[in-house]
């Protein structure tokens, strides 16, 4: 039932709640408050919104919001100490004790929510970022989530430091829009925040509760890529896989290596004539990420027909070539054929070993660059990986390779898991580069630092 107060009532309400948070020495949750309350007036919304105020706290994000005219507004929070003072002051219409701690936590049934609005809600004390999938699940199509929280840097948490990279993967594979995104300042409690307005998008949200948890799926990961497995079954996990895979590695694995190698791959400013083979594509989040800087001639491989399959339908390769990669000759394609080859998630037990980088450098051109983004750990797990830094420097003191950069191990490359970047380089001079076409002076340049920066 909607609340009975009057206006004079939330009026009365407003101020005693603001004098209170001010009295009590937390003027930032005010001016987080203030900050998604001047947001969504801003917004010019229907007055019968359906509005869900996550991790309610004091009630004033309601009570301001009311005091325009909006009453149907619910309140989730994990504390019911805190729900029941809200019932006493009559600040929502319903009151959900539930934390947000993944898929279906909320109880609450898809496509709920006009707005979903949050002042400070994620923060190491409340809500994970990671949970932002769950609120996206319940926001109805072309609804709002508006919220305000700490900076990555006053939380030190590697979570929240990957904020933003998480969310831009939400945005690539469809799921929602970055309407606004802004730092602010409140001199009055001389404290700097974050501001998002993000808008999903219209089109039925995946039902993921049907979908793994993150531990059942890294769960099912593990049963695949091991050793002792039989190739046919890699490659069926992967077509049957292959309709859900971007979203259950994007939304549910929270899987970021594939960025990290494309970021990687454009700081090195190569000019967009350049051949590019994208290694183990699978979907195509690599390739896409890459080809949205304005790189047209990429291939992709995969021994997966379903995966490259997805890929196709999106039109993100000029080639689509289906191949297991290992010996020499098992790429279909000629010597010296490409000026970079990226791979994310590729070198893993059981898909690509370390032995096929000879084969790699034999389709690289001379001065052509190598980037491997894989999960870090596989050296521990299976024999064939042991040996992988003895076999590149190896390969370097035989100067047929340049180690450029690694290895280096960078947080959260996918289900929490560290991940490990190699660049690798192909000396211009190469023995197996007699006679190409491809002289040194049309080579790649040589990239400069920085690049998991």
């Amino acid at each position: 039932m909607a609340t009975a107060l009057t206006a004079d009532q939330l009026s009365r309400q407003l101020k005693a709640l603001k004098i209170e948070l001010q009295e009590s020495k937390q003027v930032k949750e005010l001016a987080s408050a203030e900050k998604v309350c001047k947001e969504f007036v801003n917004l010019n919304l229907p007055v019968q919104s359906e509005i869900l105020d996550l991790c309610a706290g004091s009630g004033i994000v309601s009570a301001n919001i009311q005091s325009r005219g909006f009453i149907n507004i619910d309140a989730l929070d994990e504390d019911m100490p805190t729900l029941r003072k809200l019932q006493a002051k009559q600040l929502y219409r319903n009151y959900i004790w539930r934390e947000v701690s993944g898929i279906g936590s909320t109880g609450i049934r898809e496509e709920s929510y006009d707005v979903v609005i949050t002042a400070g809600g994620f923060s190491s004390q409340a809500m994970s970022p990671n949970d932002i999938t769950e609120v996206l699940r319940i926001l109805k199509p072309d609804g709002y989530m508006i919220w305000t929280m700490k900076t990555a840097q006053e939380e030190h948490l590697t979570e929240f430091g990957l904020f933003e990279q998480n969310l831009a993967g939400f945005v690539k594979t469809g799921k929602c829009q970055i309407v606004k995104h802004e730092n602010f300042d409140d001199n009055r409690s001389n404290s700097k925040g974050e501001f998002y307005l993000v808008k999903r998008l219209a089109g039925r949200f995946p039902d993921y509760l049907d979908r793994p948890t993150p531990v059942e799926l890294q769960k099912q990961i593990e049963e695949t890529l091991v050793d002792s497995v039989d190739p046919s079954h890699t490659v069926k996990f992967y077509d049957a896989w292959s309709e859900k895979y971007c979203d259950d590695m994007v939304v549910v694995g929270n899987y970021n290596g594939y960025i990290k190698c494309a970021e990687a791959f454009l700081k090195l400013g190569l000019n967009h004539n350049v051949q590019i083979l994208d290694l183990a594509a699978g979907t195509g989040l690599l390739g896409r990420e890459i080809a949205s800087h304005g790189y047209t001639l990429i291939d992709g491989l995969d021994s997966s027909l379903g995966m490259l399959g997805k890929a196709r339908k999106q039109d993100i390769y000029k080639n689509y070539i289906h191949a297991t990669v290992d010996y020499l000759g098992s790429i279909p394609v000629n010597d010296d054929s490409y000026d970079a080859i990226v791979c994310s998630n590729g070198f893993a037990p059981g898909q690509i070993y370390p032995s096929s980088l000879h084969e790699l450098l034999r389709v690289l051109r001379p001065g052509g660059y190598l980037l491997i983004a894989m999960k870090d750990g596989y050296q521990a797990q299976s024999h064939r990986f042991t040996m992988m830094d003895t076999k590149i420097n190896d390969l370097v003191q035989q100067k047929q390779m340049e180690l450029t950069i690694g290895p280096v191990v960078f947080k959260n490359f996918m289900l929490n898991s560290d991940g490990r970047f190699y660049m690798l380089r192909k000396p211009t001079s190469h023995s197996w580069a007699v006679g190409s076409p491809h002289s040194p002076v049309n080579s790649p340049r040589q990239g400069r630092k920085g690049f998991l920066a």
